[in-house]
Formats: structure tokens, sequence, C-alpha cells
């Protein structure tokens, strides 16, 4: 018979039209480029603090009458907010025949390894750090919908929506947190797999234990509670984030009563968007903080209220064309400022965002690969036995998302999509 491919199958090889693996997913992240790389100041130690002024002399321009005593000195309230330090890490491991066979005479015939787990790892990064900016501090992963110990349930992003849910397909190993204390483990190590998705949750099914769960407890990464940093949701709310009982930096609410965002609600049930509803944060930023609505640079928000506010300008007969931004981001224009979408940010809310209000501190100056007493990013691996026939690298970022000022910040939620 004729020689063909498949005769030949042992001497061929398979040559990649491109030295590179698809991207299926997002992998930038604009609200690091906005928030962090601008704002970035190398600190050291263990953790960073400020000094911020909590309040003003209250007694400041008494009018009194002639002759009258000028009655009780004021003062300015001061206080010092503690950041602490949290890191993030990414690790990566090629065996040596995947070096060899990314080398050489075989580079042709194999998408490099390098590229795939170095330029991976990498966005990979950058997108969890983006998905830790979005959230309180927990780095929460998905809620409980129903109190359910038994393997096959329904998770939401907890307020009602199959996306965005922050698992992965395939396996994935989590802890169950309770949201009654945000400490206790109702499911320690539990291998957590991803099903079908419909509009009100993500069905999973899992191995290991859980016990006591109920509405609203929440998956981590395992063993990862309290080492996430913060996020905008921590910092952009009128409350102390979940994890802080002493408050956010150190500062409860209660005791410091303008230590919050702006933030307009209703109560919990979802209105229609509107262009008025729009301004409201804006305006009242220059009301009650000492910003103004020139400090807000962008808004922010998930795309189905991106779709909510297209209708807005369609009902309007306002013509605007999105602008494209980098990494992929798309914006609209709201009273001259950008309306930026997200999938990654929660639903049914818009975040009004002033950068100069916050800074991301680090001891690493930013994602960097860790370097091992300056002999490079790679080294060999390690095991129990000695050394591996393997490299390793590791990608990190050491510090923490602070603000100075929650109140020049709005969060408008309650919104339908």
């Amino acid at each position: 018979m004729a020689a063909n491919l498949t005769t030949l199958d042992a001497i061929t090889k398979k040559f990649y039209v491109q030295n590179e693996v698809v991207g299926q997913i997002s992998e930038t992240s604009y609200l690091y480029d906005k928030l962090a790389k601008p704002a970035m100041k190398e600190v050291m130690g263990k953790d960073y603090t400020y000094a911020i002024r909590t309040a003003d002399n209250r007694y400041a321009g008494k009018p009194i009458a002639e002759g009258g005593a000028y009655g009780t000195a004021g003062n300015q309230g001061v206080a010092n907010v503690v950041v602490p330090n949290t890191r993030v890490i990414t690790a990566i491991e090629l065996s040596m025949d995947v070096v060899n066979a990314a080398t050489g005479a075989n580079r042709g015939a194999f998408v490099s390894a390098f590229r795939l787990e170095v330029e991976g790892g990498m966005k990979n990064t950058v997108r969890t750090l983006n998905r830790q900016l979005h959230s309180d501090g927990t780095d929460a992963r998905a809620f409980w919908t129903t109190g359910d110990d038994t393997s096959g349930t329904t998770v939401d992003d907890g307020q009602g929506n199959g996306f965005p849910v922050h698992i992965q397909s395939g396996a994935t190993v989590f802890d169950l947190i309770d949201a009654s204390d945000n400490a206790t483990k109702l499911g320690d190590s539990i291998t957590v797999t991803r099903g079908a998705e419909t509009a009100t949750g993500v069905a999973i099914t899992w191995s290991g234990t859980v016990s006591g769960s109920a509405d609203g407890d929440y998956l981590v990464t395992e063993d990862s509670l309290g080492k996430a940093p913060m996020g905008i949701r921590g910092i952009i709310a009128a409350t102390d984030p979940p994890l802080l009982s002493g408050g956010l930096h150190g500062l409860t609410v209660a005791s410091n009563p303008d230590w919050k965002a702006q933030v307009f609600s209703n109560s919990g049930t979802n209105r229609a968007l509107t262009l008025a509803l729009m301004q409201q944060p804006l305006t009242e930023i220059g009301l009650r903080s000492s910003a103004t609505e020139a400090d807000i640079e962008f808004l922010m928000c998930n795309g189905r209220i991106k779709d909510k506010f297209v209708e807005l300008l369609i009902a309007d007969q306002i013509q605007q064309s999105p602008t494209r931004l980098k990494g992929g981001y798309i914006s609209f224009d709201f009273n001259g400022k950008p309306l930026v979408v997200d999938n990654q940010c929660r639903r049914n809310v818009i975040y009004y965002i002033n950068p100069s209000s916050m800074d991301f501190l680090t001891a690493t100056n930013g994602i960097a690969w860790a370097d091992f007493q300056g002999s490079g990013r790679w080294q060999l691996k390690a095991g129990s036995s000695g050394y591996e026939d393997a490299v390793q690298a590791f990608l990190r970022i050491e510090g923490n998302l602070a603000t100075k000022n929650r109140g020049a910040n709005a969060l408008l939620s309650d919104i339908s999509d």
C-alpha cells in the first residue's frame, strides 16, 4: 500500500501554526492599571501606617458677643490607619523533559512551554488580582444559596445571579466559610466541581465533608481566608469589611462616622436605572466629602448594567459609540466620565472611583518574579529526597490596597439588570 500519514505516524511531527496557545478568557485588569500601577508606593515592614484627619475643629468660627468668652478650644481629629501586608503567589513548574522539548531542534514542533507557562502565569495572576481588587478582603468565589450539606447544590454570586461565580471548570479545592462569623470552616478542603450555569446560580458537586451550611456561606481558595488583599467592595462601602471587626485599616465606622463611602441603596430591593439616579452619587460626593465630582475619574459596572445604560441612551435618542480601552475593556460616557465595563465587577451596582484616594502599597514593586538570591527566577525543584528533575518559578506580589479617604468614592447599588 502507498505510504500515508497513518503509516508514517511514528516518524512525523505535529508543527504548530503559531507558537502560542490561543486564550479563551479575559486576562487583564483595568482596576490594576488604574488603581495599582499609578498609585504604587514601595514600602517596607510587616504593615503600613497612615496618619489621617478624621474630624474638624468643631468650635472653629464660633460667634461671640462683645466682651464675651472665647469658649472651648477645639482640635482636629487624627488617627493612624494600619494597612496589613498580604501576599499573592503563582507557582510554575516544568519538567526537564518539557524544557528540553521546547528548545533546540524541537522548538518548531512544540508549543513553547516557557511562553505558555510564563506569559500565562503572569496573565492569570493579574486576572486573579483583578478579582481580589473587586472583593472585600474575603476573596469569596461563590455563595451557598441554601443549607445543604450533601454534594449537589447551587451557588451564586451572593446576589441571586449565576454570573459572575468565580469557579473555574474542573475540580478546585476550597474551604466553605460560615458567613455568620466569617471564620469557621463548615467544609475544610472540599474538592468542588463546577456544573451547569443558569440565570440564578451555578450547579456544583463536591467531595469532602460539609456540616452546618446555610444561605450566604461562601467558598474561598483553600487556606486563604484572611490572607487576600483588600478590594473596592470593602473600601467603597458604608460598613466595616466582614473580616475586620476592628474596622477597615483599624478604624470602625461606629467610632468614625465619616470613615465610609457614599452609598446609595434601596434597602436591598432592586430598582430601575435612570440617568438622574446615576448623577446622584456624583453630586453627593461634593456635598458630603472633601472631594468633588471632578475627582471621580471613572465609573465601573458589570456588562448587564452597561446594557441598561445603553437602553437609557436609546430611549433618550442619545447616540454614543463605545470607547475601547487598554486590555479590551470598553466604556461609555456619562457626564464626561467613562463608565467602564468589567465582567468581574459584581452585579446590580455602579462604583464611582476616585483613584487619588487610594494607594497600592507594595514591598515588591508590584507583580514580580521571585529572585532566588541572585540566581534568577528559575530554580531546581527541591523534593523530600533531594532535587528533582524539574524547575520552578514563582510570581509574587506583596502589598495591599489602601485608602486615605473612603468618602471620596461612591456606590450606587440595588439596580435591576
